[in-house]
């Protein structure tokens, strides 16, 4: 058993049991945020550069707004962004400014005769294939950076006014629940593990023709609208890709060196494949990854939801394994593609970069990766990718993906120990443990399929998800017990305005026994569940509705 023990010097030991203590010397504040020393010249110089957004000419992930060039048209939706109330007294400012940076898109002919789920798609296609920046950073093997984006809403003028009132509706009982203490009110969008494994092993290529296939046997016209819209979401992801692929090429031919110039062929090559088609190798699959995050993020109006890539460790696995078994990678070279693949969702980051002293690093963004855990049969399923995936975590010392250690009962011991070690010497990092038998008992109560219950991993503000079948909502209903302890003790009053806001509970002065307190705070407690959980419905029903 090993625990990690505090000493009041601010030295920190790991008492092993029938072992001792081994002293870990206390680290400065420039060595606790500081990479390894062992990151190649490569990668040293990708992380140095993200950390330089003031002096970054060549690119930087800011948002950029884009336009159907409607005098209506809006790019920011308050039931789309912000989970924090401290974010309500800015919406304003962002729906007034994010139209005067806008870039106007072209729409293509019939666009407006289109219902507004394959008008989204259509936007969406026509941004990746021709508006979003396509910048390939010198010396980085995993390409696509720019993901920070506020989509026009493409609603017609009528789509509109419903719209502008259902917001302003969910507006009115937001700024409630929050100046009355009632909950944390705000929008929580995403909060979703996509099946990234199902784009690496088929491509997007191939869920095109699925999603043929069941428009060819849907009698459903809104089912059909959407199977619609993900073709054509689909096919903006091969155009996208294509974009870096011409890029890469372009590059390739203007370099003097030789060695990066194969290396651009190279990431040419990829992109024309993935994530089109299926991935076959680490750097593909890699590749293919990051790209399907990327556009996820773009279609989301990132920065916002909470989106992470899942187990990583296990839908990889398969191809780190086979291309080392045949020769084509060492374990140098994975670690490096992956260290490359690190740098890539901290520049969520450079939507906030201008704001205060620490380049708009707040710890905002929920891109969780899981390493670790069980297998269906209560199995361990680390491996070597879990271990290498460990390293990278250590040495490039990042914020971004948040990295969850999956821990249960057959854990080898090994593993545990490595753990240890990284958080007695390390700024936190893993992130987050998580212990599968109780995390799997909390999913099973919440009524979750029990024969999938093992393959899930955190997502957003740290829920528990399932992955590609899923959304955590465990953020979206906050309630706030001191207030309902509150409008107990006051007949369902607001204590500051006197205004009544729960129901009559009844004198606490005439309560005889602790009973009837107890009976009085749960009949506030259900109707304060109850608000909470119509105010989020009324969010996520704005979403389908009108975006």
């Amino acid at each position: 058993m090993i625990n990690v023990e505090p000493a009041y010097s601010g030295v920190l030991y790991i008492k092993v049991v029938g072992r001792g203590m081994k002293k870990v010397s206390p680290l400065t504040r420039d060595e606790l945020w500081s990479p390894s020393g062992n990151l190649s010249p490569r990668i040293k110089k990708l992380r140095d550069e993200y950390f330089s957004f003031a002096d970054r000419d060549y690119f930087r992930n800011e948002i950029k707004p884009f336009t159907n060039g409607t005098d209506w048209d809006e790019m920011f939706s308050p039931s789309q962004w912000g989970v924090v109330p401290e974010l309500i007294p800015f919406y304003q400012c962002f729906t007034d400014s994010l139209p005067s940076l806008a870039e106007m898109v072209e729409l293509p002919p019939g666009f407006w005769d289109k219902p507004l789920v394959v008008r989204a798609a259509l936007f969406f296609r026509e941004v990746v294939s021709r508006h979003l920046p396509v910048k390939i950073l010198e010396g980085e093997l995993i390409v696509g950076g720019h993901f920070n984006t506020a989509m026009s809403r493409v609603h017609k003028r009528k789509e509109h006014r419903k719209w502008r009132k259902e917001t302003d509706r969910w507006l009115k009982q937001t700024r409630f629940l929050n100046s009355h203490g009632i909950g944390n009110a705000g929008a929580t969008p995403g909060h979703i593990i996509p099946d990234y494994a199902k784009v690496l092993r088929k491509g997007m290529g191939g869920l095109v023709d699925y999603f043929r296939q069941l428009l060819d046997e849907s009698n459903d016209p809104r089912q059909q609208d959407l199977l619609e819209a993900l073709i054509i979401c689909c096919q903006g992801g091969r155009e996208f890709a294509s974009r870096y692929a011409e890029e890469a090429h372009r590059l390739s031919a203007e370099t003097e060196n030789p060695v990066r110039a194969r290396e651009l062929e190279e990431i040419a090559r990829i992109c024309e494949k993935v994530p089109w088609g299926p991935a076959d190798t680490f750097h593909e699959a890699l590749q293919s990854l990051w790209f399907t995050h990327m556009l996820v993020m773009v279609a989301e109006s990132y920065p916002g939801p909470g989106l992470s890539p899942g187990r990583i460790d296990q839908y990889l696995y398969e191809y780190y394994r086979r291309d080392i078994d045949e020769g084509g990678l060492t374990r140098e070279k994975a670690k490096e593609l992956l260290e490359c693949f690190w740098i890539k969702p901290n520049y969520a980051y450079d939507y906030l970069a201008r704001v205060g002293p620490n380049q708009g690093i707040t710890s905002g963004y929920g891109q969780l990766i899981t390493i670790g855990g069980m297998g269906p049969d209560g199995e361990d399923t680390s491996n070597e990718l879990t271990w290498l995936i460990l390293e990278v975590i250590e040495e490039m010392n990042l914020l971004e993906p948040k990295p969850n250690i999956r821990l249960h009962r057959k854990t080898p011991e090994n593993l545990l120990r490595r753990v240890a070690e990284m958080l007695a010497e390390a700024q936190g990092s893993p992130f987050l443990m998580n212990f599968d038998e109780n995390s799997i008992r909390g999913l099973e109560w919440e009524g979750l399929p029990p024969e999938e219950l093992w393959d899930y991993a955190p997502v957003g503000c740290l829920e528990n998800t399932l992955q590609g079948n899923d959304r955590s909502g465990t953020v979206d209903v906050n309630v706030n017990l001191a207030k309902v302890v509150e409008l107990t003790l006051f007949n369902g009053k607001d204590l500051l305005t006197g205004k009544r806001i729960g129901p009559r509970t009844g004198d606490v002065t005439r309560m005889k026994i602790w009973q009837e307190f107890r009976e009085a705070f749960e009949i506030q407690l259900k109707v304060m569940i109850s608000t909470m959980l119509d105010f989020n419905n009324h969010a996520d029903s704005i979403r389908a509705t009108y975006e």
